[in-house]
């Protein structure tokens, strides 16, 4: 794998190709976000975190075990990212005294399954690399999503018509056409 894949990789995963923007998977994690800056990032590295462990251990599960049975990739899958969560909840317990909710958060978000379903196909590199690049494409748009809408909801120029889920809903849209300008323009 040449270093121009590497970056290609990263750069389609994290802009033009944005899993919760474009593709709309992980959407509700981003769009229910009620969260500071700060922990919007922490969420984002955490479902990066789940990512990565889970789409190593689903690309080995899927390239070694489940080739014959392939009807039972999903329910393995799910399972996978439960065990991961949960094992990563336990840690951090013990490590941060950290809330569950964050961590259902984790376990609900379509990005992960979804993922871990796209990365089968894929090399364990090339799958690696995926992982890590949407994993902080989903960050960078936790934390910007955040910070917009922190700036922007409750601000009084605003329709009251307009104020929470359908500003939300705005925001996240030009976010997703200025993803597709930045597709449309490589």
């Amino acid at each position: 794998m040449t270093f121009e894949m590497i970056l290609g990789i990263l750069l389609a995963s994290i802009f033009s190709e944005n899993i919760a923007l474009v593709e709309s998977l992980g959407a509700g994690a981003v769009l229910e976000n009620h969260r500071s800056t700060k922990r919007s990032l922490l969420l984002g590295l955490g479902t990066t975190v789940v990512m990565l462990i889970s789409t190593a251990i689903t690309w080995a599960l899927n390239s070694y075990v489940l080739k014959n049975v392939a009807y039972l990739q999903t329910l393995v899958f799910v399972f996978v990212v439960l065990v991961v969560v949960e094992l990563m909840y336990i840690a951090a317990k013990k490590l941060f005294n950290c809330c569950k909710y964050d961590f259902v958060m984790f376990t609900i978000n379509g990005a992960v399954l979804g993922l871990c379903v796209q990365s089968a196909e894929l090399t364990f590199v090339s799958a690696i690399i995926t992982a890590i690049a949407v994993g902080i494409g989903f960050m960078l748009t936790t934390t910007v999503y955040a910070k917009l809408k922190d700036t922007l909801v409750y601000q009084d120029a605003i329709p009251e018509a307009f104020r929470g889920l359908p500003i939300s809903l705005l925001t996240a849209g030009i976010m997703v056409l200025a993803m597709l300008a930045l597709q449309f323009s490589l």
